[in-house]
């Protein structure tokens, strides 16, 4: 599964929140990484790439889930937002709004 649409500091923050009950060198080992990559992740100095995420969200505890969960859906909706706020036309912003309205309401 491709995670493109996660921002740097959407994946930063879920490993913060792996990290918040795990060593640096457990965590490194669960995500098939090594432990400098982690402290890079920690440093702010490398960011975990789509592989590494899709490992960090099949690993997560049912405690985490709702944490990294939420870090993603303010993801989503920082980036709809900014998309919104890009839009000048009056018309085509409120079009875009019903659209993504309509998106959600569909599931």
């Amino acid at each position: 599964m491709s995670f493109h649409w996660v921002s740097r500091e959407a994946r930063l923050k879920i490993i913060d929140v792996l990290l918040s009950s795990r060593s640096i060198k457990q965590l490194a080992s669960e995500l098939g990484v090594s432990p400098t990559a982690v402290r890079k992740y920690v440093y702010r100095r490398a960011y975990p790439d789509d592989e590494v995420i899709s490992r960090a969200l099949s690993i997560l505890a049912p405690y985490e889930k709702e944490k990294v969960y939420e870090v993603l859906v303010e993801d989503i909706l920082s980036s709809v937002k900014t998309l919104i706020t890009m839009i000048d036309d009056p018309r085509l912003r409120k079009k875009a709004r019903e659209r993504i309205v309509e998106s959600v309401a569909g599931e």
